[in-house]
């Protein structure tokens, strides 16, 4: 079962940053996104968070595609494999955060998003053997903004159930390639 969540909201910073960006002063750059179990109450503004309650892994976006000229949609796989280390205690997906690039503030939580209650997704520990993936797909505003960019990663991993291979595919000097994994 896929994880419901409420609709993302931009956080108080990320609106600064939207502000910005309709002045002329930046472009909104969005670095990664987050994965946490934090909990919410009902009413809680989510909009004043400036981190996520209870992060548990980070991610690097993988795509950007403009949905309008308010909206994009950013897309990103979370794996309990990482490069960065392992998952070693399974959680509850509860809430989701995007990161972005202030020329002022550093990098800010520019949006969230709040998993509905008991529809969660649950990302297990890694067991040494089958990585598990959830694919994002996160609609963030970006209203009038002149240009958008994202920050993504130049390799990515893959894992080949079938034989149990690893590879990697990756980006260099612009070309694509795919080298396996010892």
């Amino acid at each position: 079962m896929a994880g419901i969540f409420q609709e993302a909201k931009l956080t108080h910073k990320g609106i600064a940053l939207l502000a910005k960006a309709q002045a002329g002063r930046c472009t909104i750059k969005l670095t990664k996104a987050a994965a946490g179990a934090g909990s919410y109450g009902p009413g809680e503004d989510i909009a004043t968070r400036t981190a996520l309650k209870d992060q548990r892994q980070t991610f690097p976006l993988s795509t950007v595609t403009v949905q309008n000229t308010s909206n994009v949609f950013v897309k990103f796989v979370m794996s309990n494999k990482q490069e960065s280390g392992n998952l070693e205690r399974g959680y509850y997906v509860k809430e989701i955060g995007i990161f972005a690039q202030d020329p002022d503030d550093g990098e800010i939580l520019y949006a969230i998003a709040i998993g509905v209650e008991n529809q969660w997704d649950y990302m297990p520990a890694y067991n040494d053997l089958i990585p598990s993936t959830i694919t994002i797909d996160f609609l963030v505003e970006v209203s009038n903004a002149e240009t958008v960019t994202i920050e993504a990663p130049n390799q990515m991993y893959l894992y080949d159930e079938k034989t149990g291979d690893k590879y990697i595919l990756g980006v260099e000097n612009g070309l694509l390639y795919v080298k396996r994994e010892d």
